[in-house]
């Protein structure tokens, strides 16, 4: 079973084209990418929940639900960094850097998820001149994601509901417990995946190179605008970093 991220809403993001939604997802990464600095980064990571607050009617509290998983992986990266980076408070400031870069990475796809179809999704890259297996590819693999996530939190609840206890124990032992989960996942997974590919191919998936669309996609004014803003906005982020040297501490001299 494929989980999907995406709730149909009454929203501004949700009535934007895809094309739109995939350019604001590859330039809002793009920025981010150019900082280093917390003191910009944590509020753009605020920014961003506030639009998909506002403009996508997607709930603070629903936003930061879908981050959960990823916080093992932000403790771990706050954690390592005064270890490996001198002095250690500048340590500790880059691994707040790079935990807030991963939130907002992962916040500004699930937004883009959340607030479009999987069929138009598929379009819009099309449309950007991506080949349609590629943008199919793309798409599924998004999908994937929490299909993942929820697949591997049954399993641990049907494990606990056996008696497995992975809280108990150290490190060691709490991995070889783990198999518990991992192998059944893994099955799992590759039936999700060979049931996929069957569904692909019963509907003749490649055997034409040119494919037709049922529905399609066009831009209007409103799209058109939003594009205009958007690189306006990612024009003013290279000009704060580079024109005004901004938002970035240089790690290594």
């Amino acid at each position: 079973m494929i989980y999907l991220f995406y709730s149909e809403r009454d929203s501004l993001l949700h009535s934007l084209d895809p094309r739109v939604k995939i350019i604001g997802t590859a330039a809002g990464i793009a920025a981010i990418m150019l900082y280093n600095d917390p003191k910009i980064l944590i509020p753009l990571f605020f920014v961003f929940l506030v639009i998909g607050r506002f403009l996508g009617k997607v709930g603070i509290g629903e936003q930061l639900r879908l981050l959960k998983p990823l916080l093992p992986i932000v403790i771990i990266t706050i954690v390592v960094w005064p270890f490996i980076y001198r002095p250690r408070l500048m340590g500790l400031l880059f691994g707040v850097s790079f935990a807030m870069r991963l939130l907002t990475f992962a916040l500004i796809t699930f937004l883009l998820l959340m607030t479009t179809s999987q069929r138009d999704l598929i379009l819009g890259f099309v449309r950007l001149g991506m080949p349609y297996e590629f943008g199919l590819t793309i798409s599924i693999a998004l999908r994937y994601i929490p299909t993942l996530y929820i697949l591997s939190r049954n399993i641990m609840d049907a494990q606990r509901s056996r008696g497995w206890e992975v809280e108990k124990g150290n490190f060691i032992v709490r991995a070889r417990k783990m198999t518990a989960v991992l192998i059944p996942l893994l099955v799992a997974s590759l039936k999700t995946a060979h049931e996929l590919s069957i569904a692909l191919e019963s509907r003749a998936l490649g055997a034409s190179e040119k494919r037709t669309f049922l529905y399609d996609i066009r831009m209007g004014r409103k799209d058109y605008a939003a594009v205009v803003l958007i690189l306006a906005l990612f024009a003013l982020t290279i000009y704060v970093r580079y024109g005004l040297g901004i938002g970035h501490v240089r790690i290594y001299s």
